[in-house]
């Protein structure tokens, strides 16, 4: 049985290929038409074109009449689909972001909560008699195939894009109001890092949320209050206080949210009994967030999926699909591979370096993680690009920047604030599982955990007390595992600093050419694609 998943709203669109419950391929449109989260305009033929599909179904050989199911979610832009209009079935918006935590998930039974800025219509417009009413977050029981639902908050719309009652647009609204591009709410939580209590009492007037019932309720005159106290405390900041003033507004909002959602999950819990929590949909691309679930919470395990954005939702579409719809059990995952892009050959490789072959020059190394363990430990940064790309919101060691503070007189921040520009771009910590202790009480693999050094006992120089952690294990990622153990050869430290590789204004790379132009655009000192090891001409 083959299955295609499309996946997104109105903005972060995708495509996955599963193939008898076997996901093939998964790829985010962005990476092949290098638009943040293809927000191209509404009536570009650039989101017609459904890139991600054609390349899931080019890399698996597979033709569009050989596909057994086309499967979206109803909160999808129709053009992304048009091609497909025919054949093409749409599920609830908030039960595709369920199933794709859920099914990926190693558990055999667990809750599942989804939150974001909205979801459908489905079912909520009917019980509020109102045709503009929509779900704002949503809770469920999930056990072998079968996915309950337990209950939901809904909000009426009031604007083209956000709904009343909504936390998404609660997050959404501080990160705009901040000044933080659409949808670029990791830069949020980084900021709140920097800030302190100041204004944590007056965001309580924004918001009302029980804690028994579950239902949070946002007002559009609570809306219109929380974007004037922002603008108003903003615009009477004078320049040296305008940083601050900045991180102590995200640090109220943080705050809240994870009130918010600590009350939530605790209801969930009460409700289901179980140990187990799926999380999924945008605000969980918050790792301060989901640690709290992890720390405050009576669930001993948490899974977020790493595409919990609405990119996920091609894979989630395709695997209730499958197992739903189809009736098929589930099959318990160990754990989910993110790795779901296609290899690139040698001679795609070789055809990159030759068409930049005047501005790089290569070699191919004997002892290839020998020397780049080397470059790191010296205090070279380095790209590095292998196998197939990673799926979701985090970089994980197939296209990762990486680099090592140990041997920088300046420190690792200063570096790469100097180098980068971007002091609130994520940096995360990829760690050798079983090496170090990062004060987690379950693995981080899709890098969605955060730690802190405060109370561990080793103290990490030159970063923050928050971070995010990366889990590397052997058998997902052998390549990366290798490296990062040749480099703690040479330093006795199992751990490398890592960030997507890509600039600030674009996807991460999924190209061999992507990477080399990076290379050429940036403060990287080499660059690595497969045994090929690269530096400016």
């Amino acid at each position: 049985m083959n299955i295609l998943g499309l996946g997104g709203s109105g903005h972060s669109f995708s495509a996955c290929l599963l193939n008898n419950g076997e996901i093939e391929y998964a790829i985010e449109e962005e990476r092949l038409n290098r638009v943040n989260y293809s927000l191209l305009p509404d009536e570009s033929i650039h989101i017609a074109r459904s890139r991600a599909a054609s390349y899931c179904l080019k890399s698996s050989k597979v033709s569009v009449n050989e596909i057994d199911l086309i499967i979206g979610n109803d909160l999808m832009n129709e053009l992304y689909y048009s091609k497909f209009r025919e054949k093409i079935i749409l599920i609830n918006h908030h039960l595709s972001h369920a199933s794709s935590s859920y099914f990926t998930s190693e558990f055999d039974e667990a809750a599942i909560l989804v939150i974001d800025s909205r979801g459908s219509n489905n079912g909520v417009a009917r019980r509020s008699q109102s045709k503009d009413s929509v779900e704002t977050f949503s809770y469920y029981y999930g056990k072998n195939n079968k996915i309950r639902e337990l209950g939901k908050n809904s909000g009426e719309m009031v604007d083209k894009y956000y709904p009343t009652n909504s936390i998404g647009e609660f997050y959404d609204t501080l990160t705009r109001e901040l000044n933080i591009d659409f949808l670029n709410i990791r830069k949020t939580m980084e900021l709140s890092s920097y800030g302190s209590n100041e204004y944590v009492q007056a965001f309580e007037g924004f918001y009302d949320f029980n804690e028994k019932t579950g239902i949070f309720k946002r007002t559009n005159s609570q809306i219109i209050k929380m974007k004037n106290f922002i603008r108003k405390k903003i615009n009477e900041a004078n320049i040296d206080r305008i940083f601050q003033e900045r991180a102590d507004i995200a640090f109220a909002g943080q705050y809240h949210l994870e009130k918010i959602v600590i009350g939530l999950a605790n209801l969930v819990y009460k409700k289901t009994r179980s140990t187990n929590i799926c999380l999924s949909g945008g605000i969980f691309l918050n790792n301060f967030l989901n640690s709290k679930v992890l720390e405050r919470t009576p669930f001993k395990k948490v899974y977020i999926f790493p595409g919990a954005g609405d990119s996920g939702l091609s894979i989630g579409s395709a695997l209730y699909g499958f197992h739903v719809l189809n009736n098929r059990p589930k099959v318990t995952r160990r754990p989910f591979s993110p790795y779901l892009g296609r290899e690139y050959e040698e001679k795609e490789i070789l055809n990159a370096l030759t068409e930049k072959s005047n501005l790089v020059s290569y070699s191919v190394p004997l002892n290839l993680y020998e020397e780049v363990a080397n470059l790191l430990a010296s205090g070279k940064i380095v790209g590095w690009f292998q196998g197939r790309s990673e799926f979701g919101s985090t970089a994980l060691g197939n296209r990762s920047i990486l680099m090592s503070h140990h041997f920088s007189n300046l420190g690792f921040k200063h570096e790469i604030k100097a180098k980068e520009n971007n002091p609130l771009k994520p940096d995360t910590i990829s760690a050798l599982q079983n090496h170090l202790n990062f004060e987690l009480d379950c693995p981080s693999y899709y890098g969605m955990l955060s730690s802190s050094t405060e109370n561990g006992e080793e103290r990490i120089p030159a970063i923050p007390c928050k971070y995010h952690i990366h889990t590397v294990n052997k058998s997902m990622n052998y390549k990366f595992f290798k490296l990062i153990s040749k480099f703690q050869e040479k330093t006795n430290i199992p751990y490398l600093f890592t960030r997507a590789l890509c600039n600030n204004n674009e996807p991460l790379a999924e190209s061999p050419i992507d990477a080399i132009k990076l290379l050429l655009n940036s403060k990287m000192d080499y660059l690595v694609i497969e045994d090929y090891l690269i530096e400016r001409a």
